[in-house]
């Protein structure tokens, strides 16, 4: 009887210690030339989505940047002409499970050359490369955060993302913790055997 609830308290140690879960799921469509965008906080999601932040990344030659306005949003990471940028970010959300949050219209332009400053807005993207550096990030109430990189492919194409943090069931701490006894209960069981 004593080996076998050592074994199960090895058991349910190494168990509980390694347990996640997804705690925050949401669904992103993006249409328009990506240009407009519908957030949907999952009605299984255990936190509010208080932030979204939209990037074209990192600016250079053949890359998308955003021209003139923000959609609501903040923009950041402007070009050396600051009609152009790379981020726009809605803060202060509070998208409750199962709720949606809408933007757009974003205007996406095409930059040809940084020095100097060349951008065309008669150019559409048919492949996607202008892309590359392109993210969708949501932030939550209870401190997760998540990031999508957004699919390469034609900007007349609607994006389809997925988002899901993941939570720890036990924190780092009380993990190991419990799995120190864990393994003390199997080396003490081992040992039992070597006998």
């Amino acid at each position: 009887m004593k080996k076998q609830m050592q074994l199960l308290l090895a058991f349910t140690g190494m168990l509980t210690a390694s347990t996640a879960f997804a705690a925050n799921q949401a669904a992103a469509t993006l249409t328009f030339f990506d240009q407009r965008g519908l957030i949907e906080n999952s009605a299984s999601s255990t936190a509010n989505i208080t932030s979204v932040i939209y990037s074209l990344g990192t600016a250079d030659a053949g890359i998308a940047t955003w021209d003139t306005g923000a959609a609501g949003g903040v923009a950041s990471d402007f070009l050396s002409d600051s009609r152009y940028f790379q981020t726009v970010t809605w803060n202060g959300l509070n998208i409750a499970a199962g709720d949606t949050f809408n933007f757009g219209t974003l205007d996406i332009d095409l930059i040809t050359s940084l020095s100097p400053l060349s951008v065309t807005g008669s150019v559409l993207d048919e492949v996607g490369t202008s892309l590359a550096n392109a993210t969708l990030s949501l932030l939550w109430s209870d401190g997760g955060s998540t990031t999508v990189s957004l699919v390469e492919q034609a900007w007349r194409d609607t994006q389809y993302l997925s988002f899901a943090t993941q939570t720890s069931a036990v924190p780092v701490p009380a993990a190991l913790f419990m799995f120190a006894p864990a393994l003390l209960g199997l080396m003490g069981y081992r040992r039992k055997l070597a006998k």
